[in-house]
């Protein structure tokens, strides 16, 4: 079974996901999904923003973020 691909934003809110299998098994293919240009990609890099691979468990435990209901949520709207 495939794992799934967080996007993180600097706050800790999970803000996208995506199947590994679709993407890939690197962080960077995960990062050119959500953000197909090199010169955003680095600038979000540097600003913090993640991009981690979990189980169908650590999907689970982010579903707050998904759905809004977070503690960190308005922190990533901004």
């Amino acid at each position: 079974m495939s794992g799934f691909w967080l996007r993180i934003h600097p706050s800790g809110c999970v803000v996208g996901s995506v199947r590994e299998d679709y993407v890939g098994r690197l962080a960077e293919d995960a990062h050119k999904e959500f953000t197909p240009r090199v010169k955003d990609r680095r600038r979000e890099t540097a600003e913090g923003w993640r991009h981690e691979l979990v189980d169908m468990a650590g999907f689970d435990a982010i579903k707050p973020c998904l759905h809004g209901t977070c503690q960190h949520g308005k922190q990533a709207a901004s």
